[in-house]
This record gives C-alpha cells, structure tokens and sequence, in this order.
C-alpha cells in the first residue's frame, strides 16, 4: 500500500470514528433521537377568532388545509416534540409556528399540520425549510416559499412561489409567478398571466388564457401547453430542442414568450375564442 493511500485510509478511519463518538454522545444526552415512527397531537384546537389571512412559519411539518366537516376552524399538529407552538389570530391573520430547534430527529413517521377551514376564499402565505403544502379550499392569493416538499393546490387567484426542490400542482390559477430550481410545475387552467421560470424540470399547462404579455423559461425541461386560446401569440427560443406549435397567430393581442436551454416546446391544440 503507497504511502499517499494509506494517509487517505487513516484519514478516513478518523472520521469515521470522530462520527460514531458524536452521535454516541448525542444519544447519551438526548440531543439527537432516533424514535422512528412515534408521533403525537401537540395541539388540536379549534379558533373561534375571524381571520381571512393564513400565515404558516415551519421547518419540517406537512401543511394541509382541508374542508372543515362541522363549519368550525380546526388547527391540529402532529409533531415529536412541543417545541413552543404558537397558534393565534392576529391582525385578520391566523398565526402558526413550530420550528423544531431544540432537538434533531432521524423520524420516518408523519408530521403536519392540518387546519380544517369553512367554505370561503381565504389567502396564504408559507414559509417552510422541509414539508409538502396541500390546500384543498379556495384561495385569492398564494405565496409560498420552501427549500424541499411539493406544492398542491385547488383554485388560487394570485399564486407565487419560490421551490427549491420540489414538485408544484394546482387546478385553476389567475395569475401564475412561479420559480422552481428541480421539479415539475403542472397547471390544469391559467386565465390571466404566467410569469414561470425553472431550472430543471417539465412545465405542463393543460389549458392557458392570457390578458397580458407574459414569460415562461425553462433551463432543462420540455414546455407543454395542451390547449390555448388564439388570442396568444407564441414568441420561442430554443437553444437544445423542438418547437412545434399548430396555428401560431402572429396578430394575435398577446404575447408568450417561451425559452429553453436544453428541451422541446410543444403547444397542441389553439382555439378560437
């Protein structure tokens, strides 16, 4: 064995020991644990205060707002530990907090937050480091903002988001602000603007009406739009890839400009108003 190897080995030995020691030490004090599955409701009350806006603040919790079965707001959380929940209405806003800071976990079991809502349009803003967001009620306005989980939403009017890594869903959508650095954005109907920007990953919109000028871009990745309205005019730049686009309307009152680095632009089917 040369010499250079067997640094590297002796290196390597030494790290791995100096790991072993540190979690071994974590465990003796309780910092780190390494409790798989067991979860438990950390808090589940239901908010008798009036509120339009949602504001979640998290670092790893699924969020998910459902449909509330009775007409009563429901806030429950399922979580390790209490680290200092906080759940309030404040200012027409409903608050909740859980940021784990206390303690690191190696959990695979389920950890969210599910707020049951009554039948209304309500707006929400996310700020979360690891967790999907799901939304199930009507929202006029999104803004979301997470490092890794996907991202599934019903109607929203205005929809921004920032993802990092992560898949983004949604149904019906006004107006589309979405930038995404590795995952796929999938949209059944946009009928306002779109303003969506990725870096690696499929952008695929099943049906697009647009009221102004507006700007899809895609670093690696197909742009797929299944049905348009004629009333767009498709402007593309493709650097790597296809461009096949039936009936393109150059007169058309509205422009869509699309570029890609490295994928195809497809737009199947464009219809009369």
């Amino acid at each position: 064995m040369s010499r250079a190897l067997k640094i590297t080995f002796i290196s390597l030995l030494m790290i791995v020991i100096i790991g072993v020691t540190s979690v071994f030490v974590l465990l003796m004090t309780g910092t780190i644990n390494f409790d798989f599955f067991n979860t438990k409701v950390i808090y589940n009350e239901n908010i008798d205060e009036s509120f339009d806006k949602i504001k979640v603040s998290t670092t790893s919790l699924d969020v998910k707002l459902v449909k509330s079965s009775d007409e009563k707001v429901n806030v429950k959380i399922i979580d390790k530990e209490n680290d200092g929940v906080i759940v309030k209405v404040e200012d027409n806003t409903l608050l909740i907090q859980n940021d784990t800071k206390k303690r690191f976990f190696l959990c695979f079991c389920k950890r969210e937050a599910i707020i049951s809502l009554p039948e209304k349009e309500y707006d929400l803003i996310v700020k979360s480091t690891s967790g999907d967001i799901t939304s199930e009620v009507n929202l006029t306005s999104a803004m979301i903002i997470t490092t890794s989980g996907d991202i599934r939403l019903n109607n929203v009017g205005d929809f921004k988001s920032v993802v990092t890594s992560g898949d983004i869903k949604a149904n019906d959508v006004h107006n589309a602000n979405l930038l995404a650095t590795s995952g796929d954005i999938r949209i059944d109907r946009i009928d306002e603007s779109v303003e969506i920007g990725t870096t690696s990953g499929d952008i695929k919109i099943n049906e697009l009406t647009i009221k102004k000028d507006s700007h899809i871009t895609a670093t690696s990745g197909d742009v797929t739009i299944n049905k348009s309205s004629s009333n767009i005019y498709y402007n593309t730049e493709v650097t790597s890839g296809n461009v096949k686009i039936d009936n393109n309307n150059r007169l058309a009152e509205f422009e869509l400009k699309i570029e890609t680095k490295s994928g195809d632009i497809r737009v199947k089917e464009i219809v009369t108003n």
